[in-house]
């Protein structure tokens, strides 16, 4: 009897245990499929390190010339930084209705707008931008969508870019900030070039 009660109990903590584990597996499984998929399909964009850029360079490129623009951003996957103002859901997509929107406007030129897509089949990107909310500094990782860009920049008057097979991350914290150590040193030298 007391091994029996033993055991059960060995069984629901691993099974407590192992959610958290469970979790990282789904991401990784839902990574490795989404990858697999572009593979697959001929797309290997997202294999290579991203270009750094902001929405601001693509723009103007865009501008200049839309068919040279497109050869050049959307041979490569792109890095972009920006700050959340909008989180949604895509709905009526006609791959699948379970795509996440995540819009955001450009850290060098805020006059343009990013919008990245999300796959969520797993519910996995879906739990990791949880944390996400309006105001907050990210790195947007993708592939440029450029249809979704077309539909929205028809006039050519507007700064918007959609990407694809969207990876997300919070942008690292600037110490912008100076140390007292710094600023006493740096009063120090004033005073001393007066005399």
């Amino acid at each position: 009897m007391q091994t029996g009660k033993l055991m059960a109990g060995l069984v629901l903590a691993g099974l407590l245990a192992g959610c958290e584990s469970m979790d990282g597996a789904m991401s990784s499984i839902g990574g490795v499929l989404d990858g697999t998929g572009d593979v697959l399909s001929g797309d290997f964009r997202m294999l290579a390190d991203p270009k750094p850029a902001s929405l601001g360079d693509i723009w103007t490129d865009w501008k200049k010339n839309e068919i040279t623009a497109k050869k050049k951003w959307d041979a490569q996957a792109i890095l972009v930084s920006g700050t959340v103002s909008r989180i949604t859901k895509v709905d009526g997509l006609s791959r699948s209705d379970d795509t996440i929107a995540v819009y955001f406007k450009d850290s060098v030129n805020p006059q343009c707008t990013g919008k990245a897509l999300m796959r969520d089949a797993m519910l996995v990107n879906q739990k990791k931008i949880s944390n996400l909310q309006t105001g907050d500094k990210i790195n947007v990782t993708g592939v440029l969508a450029t249809s979704d860009s077309e539909m929205y920049n028809s006039s050519n008057k507007e700064c918007y870019f959609a990407f694809a097979k969207s990876k997300i991350e919070a942008a690292p914290v600037s110490t912008a900030t100076p140390s007292k150590a710094a600023t006493s040193t740096k009063a120090k030298s004033t005073k001393t070039s007066k005399k």
